[in-house]
């Protein structure tokens, strides 16, 4: 049972939620699992937890780390038009062994993905999302994995995950699921050359912070088939939020942190995401900001553009774009603007794949060049 590893929310803390006003988020939240039978299994619901992991390397010693007012500052938000129930299971509480911690968060968050959860995670150490990113092995074959981070954290080591090296330690170690990763607002000074390269070689995308600043809604088609997902807090400029333990000058502001959680949230995949890097600093704007970034997730969830069928002449145009490589089809949907790219992973092969796209790729197509979606695809399945 996977509330075996969880300490609940304090007694005071769901006194509170329930005083909380109808309209509030607080009197909509659950604090205990309800046990459902098979048909109730399949209905998606929308699980919080905690993680109180704070170490950086296995010598380091853990330090409190305390989210009680976080979901308090979260419980007194109003609540959008949503449908999906909404439980907080309270926190998964440190070992003494910082692996042991992981694959206790493992298991805890594999339980709640097989009974269609939809988790959000808070947390301190940045190296439990490879713990996160383990809890698919049996669920998802092949991952979609989005950071949003200012770093890129492929350190050399490889034998204990931690905050510096989890992405090199999630691309090499067993089962190899990940398909696909996605870096969102890496800041140049932070990041080797060399790191980029490994990244283009893998066929990943790392998109800079100052690319995203331009226009925020080019990161869409990049998050909307990600399975899993991890905001580092230290992303956000720390004149917006310093509840973190490496601050910066630069980096997201308060609002467009907020759209990227909305984008994220609304990815039909999707099925849990960690916020990682948090650091008490008992400072109330912080907290506000991170419950409005959690609301966000929320809101998107609730509101994903319903799936439709790329044959439905309705809702979708198919285009044909011919050029020397090959002929580029594309599927553009008429109600939300978003595009996706069909790509056949072999000439005499049967199956095709069609990947989410930007416009961009459709009007590179047209002036004659090779759509960057594509290309990266085409080298992934050949």
């Amino acid at each position: 049972m996977f509330t075996d590893y969880l300490k609940p929310v304090s007694k005071e803390l769901q006194d509170f939620a329930k005083s909380c006003n109808s309209f509030c988020l607080g009197d909509a939240i659950n604090f205990e699992k309800e046990y459902l039978n098979e048909d109730s299994k399949s209905v998606e619901k929308i699980a919080i937890i905690g993680v109180q992991e704070t170490r950086s390397k296995n010598t380091d010693e853990l330090e409190d780390l305390d989210f009680d007012l976080i979901r308090r500052t979260l419980y007194e938000l109003k609540k959008g038009n949503w449908y999906l129930p909404i439980y907080d299971f309270g926190d998964i509480i440190p070992d003494q062994n910082k692996a042991t911690t992981g694959e206790n968060f493992t298991k805890v968050l594999t339980s709640l993905l097989k009974e269609k959860y939809f988790v959000v995670i808070l947390g301190g150490s940045p190296s439990m999302a490879f713990y996160q990113y383990r809890a698919y092995d049996e669920i998802v074959k092949n991952i979609h994995f989005v950071s949003v981070d200012e770093k890129l954290r492929l350190g050399n080591e490889i034998l204990q995950a931690n905050d510096d090296n989890y992405l090199t330690k999630i691309i090499a170690s067993e089962p190899l699921n990940l398909l696909d990763f996605t870096n969102l607002g890496y800041q140049t000074y932070f990041v080797a050359q060399e790191e980029l390269d490994l990244i283009n070689q893998l066929n990943f995308e790392a998109i800079r912070l100052g690319e995203i600043n331009q226009d925020i809604k080019e990161i869409e088609h990049n998050v909307r088939e990600a399975n899993a997902a991890v905001i580092d807090l230290s992303s956000i400029e720390s004149n917006y939020f310093n509840s973190t333990q490496n601050l910066s000058p630069n980096g997201f502001n308060s609002r467009e942190i907020c759209g990227v959680a909305k984008y994220i949230g609304s990815s039909h995949v999707l099925s849990s995401i960690y916020i990682s890097n948090y650091y008490e600093m008992y400072k109330k704007n912080d907290h506000l900001l991170l419950s409005q970034i959690i609301w966000y997730l929320l809101d998107g969830r609730n509101h994903r553009t319903e799936i439709k069928s790329f044959d439905d002449a309705q809702y979708f145009d198919k285009i044909f774009v011919p050029s020397d490589v090959q002929v580029f089809v594309f599927y553009h949907n008429l109600f939300t603007d978003q595009w996706w790219i069909e790509i056949k992973e072999q000439e005499e092969d049967e199956r095709v794949h069609i990947v989410p796209c930007s416009k961009k790729d459709y009007t590179k197509a047209l002036d004659g060049e090779i759509p960057n979606k594509w290309w990266k695809y085409f080298k992934k399945f050949y």
